[in-house]
């Protein structure tokens, strides 16, 4: 059974961010990644002196049971991903591989359920206060990344965004490499406002989901099954208008990597072949250590 909070997302989020720095930072940010959790919760919840003892030996068991179950995996995802760099990739291919990362993800939320069940239903009112006011906080850098400017500007800075990313595996794009980007995305249905209501209506259910499991009256079984029914609405779009958008925006960034990588050089190919390779082999490393 998997279940959600707002906070569990950072273990995912601090795996996938190591994949994009440089193989080097990779062994040392992730044996970091429990005190790296630890101090992203607190951010959001201010953990009490009498909730940090459990919350650390939690994520000290789950940043193990990584090292040990998923890490293996995850070279083995990297593997295919080299198998496939050196020739062209379509966009099947690409949301193949986008669904073996998200299967991974689940597969933490899943295993983080205990932590969730125990953490969620010992929050307090302040702490719930504090999340909220956390959120108000990083929706404003949000509004500011995304939504700053003229529609110009915003495409500029996706632009700039999706640049950043295509370079850390295959090394600089040239000009035509960055107008195809801009091309693309200048087409995509891409809706800021869109998202950032979305993301509001979701932090909200989280608040108020997390307000009722708080309370000390209710039991273990009505906590698992409304943290379950929160994780349903937040991981399926509301109303049918809202899937039809998940699926187009994801058919269109599968497209986007596939006509990205066909239009890189035989040079910048070898270059991806070698920075997932690096990868895998960290990850091999890391997961052979105890």
């Amino acid at each position: 059974m998997k279940v959600f909070s707002g906070f569990l997302r950072i273990i995912g989020l601090c795996v996938a961010s190591l994949l994009l720095a440089s193989c080097s930072l990779v062994k040392l940010g992730y044996g970091q990644l429990p005190d790296l959790t630890y101090w992203w919760i607190d951010s959001y919840i201010d953990v009490t002196d009498a909730q940090t003892p459990r919350l650390r030996r939690e994520l000290d068991e789950l940043a193990q049971w990584h090292r040990t179950n998923e890490l293996p995996r995850l070279a083995l995802l990297l593997q295919k991903s080299q198998q496939l760099a050196p020739g062209p990739i379509s966009p099947a291919q690409a949301c193949a591989l986008f669904e073996d990362g998200r299967e991974r993800f689940n597969a933490v939320t899943a295993r983080a359920e205990g932590l969730v069940l125990w953490l969620a239903p010992s929050l307090s009112a302040a702490q719930i206060d504090h999340m909220a006011a956390k959120y108000a906080k990083v929706n404003k850098e949000w509004d500011d990344d995304w939504l700053r400017g003229t529609p110009a500007d915003q495409l500029k800075h996706r632009v700039k965004k999706a640049t950043e990313r295509f370079e850390m595996l295959y090394g600089s794009l040239d000009d035509a490499q960055i107008q195809l980007l801009r091309t693309e995305l200048a087409g995509a249905s891409y809706d800021a406002r869109m998202l950032r209501s979305e993301r509001l209506r979701r932090q909200e259910d989280i608040l108020q989901t997390l307000r009722r499991v708080s309370t000390g009256n209710a039991p273990p079984e009505t906590v698992r099954e409304s943290l379950n029914a929160l994780l349903i609405r937040l991981t399926t779009p509301p109303g049918p208008a809202g899937k039809a958008y998940a699926e187009t925006t994801l058919r269109e960034n599968c497209a986007l990597f596939a006509h990205l990588h066909s239009s890189t050089s035989a040079v910048q190919r070898a270059r991806a072949v070698k920075t997932l390779r690096g990868y895998e082999e960290d990850f091999r490393a890391l997961s052979a250590t105890r």
